[in-house]
């Protein structure tokens, strides 16, 4: 019997902001492609929501990320050019510490191996040109001016905006319950409901263990972490906004590390503030997850209130979940277990800002199989070759 014309060139099944950029890129290139999520177009249950997030290029996670960084930083740009609201502001990145700290002495080393644009600041310059921190005496910081505050919502609308205008076909509210490969392309099936498609890139966060559940599911813990937003005391609040304050990272003598980002502009509520390796909890996918408590909140602002003396203890905070891997690092790749599959997972808490560049190598590798960029740094067989897998 003849192999059945797919329905879809491609199947995205997950919208956050992985899925969206995947779909923009595979429906910019002309491909009959369908766009699936289980939740609305804003939802809260993954990892994409929210006002703003960090990007930054000199990662102390190492160079292995940086041309994901490079294409991604055009890929923003590119989005902030064709729409009409904003995607990005400016803001300059502090990543403040001990000078052997992971975060200065890697974000140094970096940015100076890769030809980021940085500098290197003491204790006293730090306070000098971003008064509204206060550092130890021994703490240093690198300081990039090109790092960024990103618009969440703003931009996975965006790249969703874009997708339908080039083409594509976007269903909410309908999840995805199996996919089956055969000689035909793979079938997308949900409840009363299936497509047939060429390839299908799964960009589903912290739901991926259920439809890998032998390769990827052994190797991803979503976990719960909380964020707050804090106060800031009036006679404070200027030198608290863009233009005086930088996102930042702050990592202390425990090793805590600690992210932030100023309000987008005057009036719009307080610092965004979290524990990036602080308060994590495993928590199932997609489940409701518990405000966090004021013992959480002060625990964070004790952590930060030497540091930023103008933020007051009070606040709101809200939880959200990262999908882990045990070195933090990402998922992306073709899958061994179902053909015709392309995935990303496990990006740690720290992968939104990637989105433009995996989104792109996501579509190449579900088009041709053949991604632009080297993504072998992302690929499980590093967790065989550390001997994870197991847990």
């Amino acid at each position: 019997m003849p192999a059945v014309r797919p329905t879809y060139d491609a199947v995205v099944v997950g919208l956050g902001i992985m899925g969206a950029s995947a779909l923009w890129q595979l429906a910019r290139r002309g491909l009959r492609v369908l766009g699936v999520e289980a939740g609305g177009p804003l939802h809260e249950l993954g990892s994409s929501h929210g006002q703003t997030r960090i990007f930054r290029r000199a990662y102390w996670e190492g160079d292995q990320y940086v041309p994901l960084l490079n294409r991604s930083y055009a890929g923003w740009m590119e989005l902030a050019d064709a729409t009409h609201d904003s995607i990005a502001v400016r803001t300059g990145g502090l990543f403040v510490g001990p000078p052997a700290s992971k975060l200065v002495d890697g974000s140094r080393r970096t940015a100076t191996r890769c030809g980021i644009v940085h500098e290197y600041l003491a204790a006293g310059e730090i306070t000098r040109r971003f008064p509204a921190f206060h550092v130890r005496d021994d703490a240093v910081a690198v300081y990039e001016p090109d790092a960024m505050m990103l618009f969440a919502d703003r931009a996975r609308l965006g790249y969703l905006s874009r997708a339908t205008a080039a083409g594509a076909h976007l269903v909410h509210g309908r999840r995805v319950r199996a996919l089956r490969s055969g000689t035909g392309g793979v079938t997308v099936s949900g409840d009363g409901w299936q497509v047939s498609c060429g390839a299908v890139v799964l960009a589903v966060g912290g739901w991926i263990g259920e439809f890998l559940p032998g390769e990827i599911a052994p190797l991803v813990t979503p976990m719960r972490i909380p964020v707050y937003e804090f106060d800031v005391a009036e006679s404070c609040r200027p030198d608290h906004l863009p233009g005086r304050f930088p996102v930042f990272l702050v990592e202390d003598s425990t090793g805590a590390l600690v992210y932030g980002l100023p309000p987008w502009q005057a009036g719009a509520g307080g610092l965004k503030i979290g524990f990036h390796n602080r308060q994590l909890s495993p928590v199932k996918p997609g489940a409701d997850r518990r405000a966090p408590s004021d013992a959480e909140r002060l625990e964070l602002w004790r952590t930060i209130k030497d540091v930023l003396p103008g933020v007051r203890s009070t606040g709101r905070g809200k939880a959200c979940v990262y999908t882990m891997s045990d070195d933090e690092g990402f998922y992306i790749g073709r899958s061994q277990e179902i053909d015709g599959v392309v995935y990303v997972s496990a990006c740690s808490g720290h992968g939104f800002k990637f989105a433009p560049g995996i989104g792109e190598v996501l579509a190449q590798l579900a088009i041709d199989g053949r991604p632009a960029l080297d993504i072998s740094a992302f690929g499980p067989h590093r967790a065989a070759s550390a001997g994870q897998g197991e847990r």
